[in-house]
């Protein structure tokens, strides 16, 4: 129970960020480790985007972020590393960096910082780490402590990704409201499956029947429209905040729906369903998924091709490429295969990095 106690703190931390160095002290001494960190960095590793630590100096950090980050050869090995993979101390280093790094010869012996277990939690493109520090310079861990470790590296991610999820969420809100008051999309909150919070925008919309607050989630009138629904929050469950087009044929309506913010419980050895849901949805115009102005643009800037450019809309549109190669007539494995060639073109490698792309080639209209 101890140890599902563990999973479960992870998760609450979502929530409350400080208790993400309180869980792993508890991590360290379950473990019988030293240290403990817990952390995602920024684009190009140049800055710390989330970071915890329990039982480690904060003057350590400082002095590696500050100068020798940029010199961590061990963050090429850990980035190659299958996410979620354990590495051990041997795995981590090269002879070479063991003779030759500074970070080997002078930051860890200053530090105390002893043998390293740990694993690349990496999300959304972002180096992420999660490890420990043996007790003593020559020691190891025991066979049920690195078991136990590897249990605990899938919540680790999982927790961390849902943070930074609901970091984002509050820098957008904060930044939408100091730029424009008025509401521009629906806001529903669910509490233990129970209406929270619905700004005005979203009462409107579930006034008009076409979703609606259902079984503690949100469901949709139309069948087939229900089954993408569906898909969305089994997505949710694995940390995603994915984003669903549903399109209300009665009224031709197009609604954008993201749902994020997942708070799933760890309790006896199963996760149980999040705790509570929020749902962000904008109704949307043809003109506001699609410009064929900003799309010509991007399709010049790029070189894409007439097939690639396509394929490039339908995403943004939002469109299923499944649907999108049966309206077209072609192979779905061919659209993959333009998707994959424009996106390289594009330097993205991501759909949420193309809609960013996409919204920086808007100010160009």
């Amino acid at each position: 129970m101890k140890f599902d106690k563990l999973i479960s703190d992870l998760y609450e931390a979502v929530e409350t960020k400080e208790l993400f160095s309180l869980t792993l002290s508890e991590i360290v001494s379950h473990l019988g480790a030293a240290q403990s960190h817990l952390c995602l960095l920024g684009e190009g590793n140049s800055s710390i985007g989330l970071n915890f630590t329990a039982n480690m100096d904060p003057e350590f950090l400082d002095e590696y972020h500050e100068h020798y980050v940029n010199h961590d050869y061990r963050l090429k090995l850990i980035s190659r590393a299958r996410v979620g993979e354990v590495l051990m101390d041997d795995q981590l280093n090269t002879p070479e960096g063991l003779r030759s790094s500074p970070i080997h010869n002078d930051l860890f012996p200053r530090y105390g910082v002893n043998r390293i277990m740990g694993s690349n939690i990496s999300v959304d493109g972002g180096l992420g780490w999660f490890g420990v520090t043996s007790l003593r310079k020559d020691g190891d861990f025991s066979k049920e402590a690195v078991e136990d470790f590897s249990r605990l590296v899938v919540h680790a991610r999982k927790a961390l990704h849902l943070r930074q999820l609901r970091s984002e969420m509050a820098e957008r809100e904060l930044v939408h409201r100091s730029a424009n008051d008025s509401q521009t999309y629906a806001i529903i909150m669910l509490a233990n499956g129970e209406i929270e919070y619905a700004n005005q925008l979203a009462r409107d919309m579930l006034d008009l029947g076409f979703i609606r607050i259902q079984n503690g989630r949100l469901v949709c009138r139309d069948p087939a429209e229900q089954k993408k629904v569906e898909a969305v929050h089994r997505r949710v469950r694995n940390g995603e905040a994915p984003l669903v087009r549903l399109l209300d044929k009665k009224s031709n309506a197009t609604y954008a729906v993201q749902v994020f913010n997942p708070l799933p419980r760890f309790i006896d050895g199963r996760l149980e369903p999040a705790r509570w849901v929020t749902y962000k949805i904008v109704q949307l115009n043809p003109q506001d998924v699609l410009s064929s102005r900003t799309l010509e643009r991007i399709t010049q800037f790029y070189g894409l091709s007439v097939g690639e450019s396509a394929t490039i809309a339908a995403v943004i549109a939002m469109e299923p490429l499944a649907e999108f190669s049966r309206s077209k007539g072609v192979q779905q494995d061919t659209v993959r295969k333009q998707l994959k060639a424009a996106m390289t073109k594009m330097g993205v490698n991501s759909q949420k990095q193309l809609f960013q792309l996409y919204e920086r080639f808007k100010v160009f209209e």
